[in-house]
């Protein structure tokens, strides 16, 4: 490793055990070696961090820092503290690199200084190791990216090498978006600078029935849709209502938040949107705002088939609540237009 390498891999980790040396030794392994490799052990109660101390002891490129769970953002934000390389790049403890990811996108931000940030396609596996099938491909190309980030995440973040000045002006991740705090990073970050990724397939993600994205699927949906709302209110010259909170108010108040009516009514209707056919939603707490916007009467596309929904994944109290609050809704909806017709 030179004096001055051009790359720091960071990577948070928290009980990744049966994953995380094949993690690490995919980052050791990469045919560009002139990097520095930060870990942070997040309290990780299965051995992890003996782990990767005994696997990297030998190593002069990485650090492994151990501390106490404090969560993705925290521990992204103490990495990022640590970085005075130009470039940046994202790993999780349980995907792996493939041998020619960092000498790829290192080459191609060179070529392209507009970059912010470059991520690349990726192969689904199992907690087996084993292929999943995917045929959906991450766009490629500035255009289709910055296109696609206005209703869904474009880049899969493990996957990720940041310029570093950018990402820092762009205010690095955020504690109140912490399940979903890619999405919003990407979104600030397109506001500076350019993103795209390479056609190449150059990581191994995992999934399993218990990673983050798939527990807090809603969660994540609700704090996804607060991101872009802010993001448009910055596009349009106004204030992002989110800056500096640590904590993200509920749906119900956006009108006070963003300082004007039908904020709250268009946030949730998007949320819906997204989650009327979520078996997480529909089973979990989530529930309760869909059947308050059904309640509502306002524009539900696809409520007979989020009930259809229902009554398919076994959960017919659920079916017989929504069918109740749309026709409540409707109901409600058909008063008002009588009693504005009779004035």
């Amino acid at each position: 490793m030179s004096k001055k390498p051009e790359l720091t891999v960071i990577m948070p980790m928290f009980n990744c055990a049966p994953f995380v040396a094949d993690a690490v030794t995919s980052v050791l392994d990469q045919s560009f070696a002139d990097f520095r490799f930060l870990i942070v052990d997040d309290g990780s109660t299965d051995g992890s961090g003996d782990i990767v101390a005994k696997l990297v002891a030998s190593d002069p490129r990485v650090t492994l820092f151990r501390q106490d769970n404090a969560g993705i953002v925290a521990s992204l934000t103490f990495l990022l503290s640590h970085v005075e390389t130009p470039y940046v790049a994202r790993m999780d403890g349980d995907d792996i690199c493939l041998p020619g990811r960092f000498a790829r996108q290192i080459a191609h931000m060179k070529a392209q200084p507009h970059l912010g940030a470059l991520g690349t396609q990726f192969v689904e596996i199992d907690e087996s190791g084993r292929q999943i099938p995917d045929d959906d491909p991450l766009p490629v190309g500035v255009g289709a990216v910055m296109a696609q980030l206005g209703f869904r995440q474009p880049i899969c973040n493990p996957t990720t090498m940041f310029r570093r000045d950018a990402l820092i002006a762009a205010g690095g991740y955020r504690e109140a978006f912490r399940f979903c705090e890619d999405y919003d990073l990407f979104l600030r970050l397109s506001r500076i600078a350019d993103i795209d990724n390479l056609p190449d397939r150059l990581l191994q993600y995992r999934r399993s029935p218990n990673q983050m994205s798939i527990r807090n699927n809603s969660r994540q949906t609700r704090q996804a849709v607060k991101a872009l709302f802010a993001h448009r209110e910055v596009l349009a010259g106004r204030r992002d209502p989110f800056d500096a909170m640590d904590l993200l108010p509920a749906v119900a108040d956006m009108d006070g938040v963003f300082g004007r009516p039908g904020m709250a009514l268009a946030m949730r209707a998007e949320i819906v949107s997204r989650l009327r056919f979520s078996p997480f939603a529909l089973a979990g707490p989530e529930f309760d705002l869909i059947c308050t916007h059904a309640a509502s009467g306002a524009a539900f596309p696809g409520g007979w088939r989020t009930v259809a929904r229902c009554l398919r994944l076994g959960l017919p109290r659920q079916a017989l609540a929504l069918a109740f609050n749309m026709t409540k809704g409707r109901l409600s909806v058909s008063r008002l237009a009588k009693g504005r017709t009779a004035s």
